[in-house]
């Protein structure tokens, strides 16, 4: 494999923040503190809130059909897998959040998602969200349906919160386990 792909994969993944180079040591995988965390969580409740108004105003049918063909893809966990359901997640978030058509706020925002990502995948599938995690994706589609931007907003707080509470029992009850997943998830 030439070096070129290699070192361009590199600085993607680092403009990400997956990746953090120490000059003279290499380039390792990011590995997130709990205060680290809840900064991103804290920002997420700053900024994506603020796309409600612009979704909802962008929003057409067929893509109210697509985030509904989403959560019920993901409402299958147990037959797509862990990896679909994630992949799916990651999409329905950023795809809503696109059609808003503000650039710059996207872009800290799906830094964010990808940074946090590896983090949220541990604790809904680890701990077995999927409930409260669908009932939210449901109520945020109701909502981009109804043409609801306050409640859409409502949702994505809500959603926001219940993950960060969720990512907190599930580090304080199991801080080795997910050591353990993190290390095995990022081979």
């Amino acid at each position: 494999m030439s070096r070129i792909p290699l070192r361009e994969a590199i600085r993607t993944l680092s403009s990400e923040g997956l990746l953090v180079t120490k000059p003279g040591q290499g380039t390792f995988v990011t590995q997130l503190d709990l205060d680290e965390i809840d900064e991103i969580y804290n920002l997420r409740r700053l900024i994506e809130p603020s796309f409600a108004e612009h979704v909802t105003d962008r929003v057409s049918r067929r893509d109210i059909s697509r985030f509904e063909a989403m959560v019920a893809h993901m409402d299958r966990v147990e037959e797509v897998g862990a990896d679909s359901w994630s992949r799916t997640n990651l999409a329905f978030h950023l795809d809503m959040y696109r059609l808003a058509r503000l650039p710059l706020r996207y872009e800290i925002i799906a830094q964010m998602y990808h940074r946090l990502e590896p983090y949220s995948r541990f604790y809904v599938h680890g701990t077995s969200a999927y409930g409260r995690v669908q009932c939210e994706h449901s109520a945020m589609v109701r909502a981009l349906a109804d043409g609801d931007a306050e409640e859409l907003a409502r949702q994505i707080v809500a959603h926001i919160d219940g993950g960060q509470r969720g990512l907190h029992a599930a580090w304080e009850n199991s801080s080795d386990t997910i050591r353990a997943y993190w290390a095995e998830s990022t081979r």
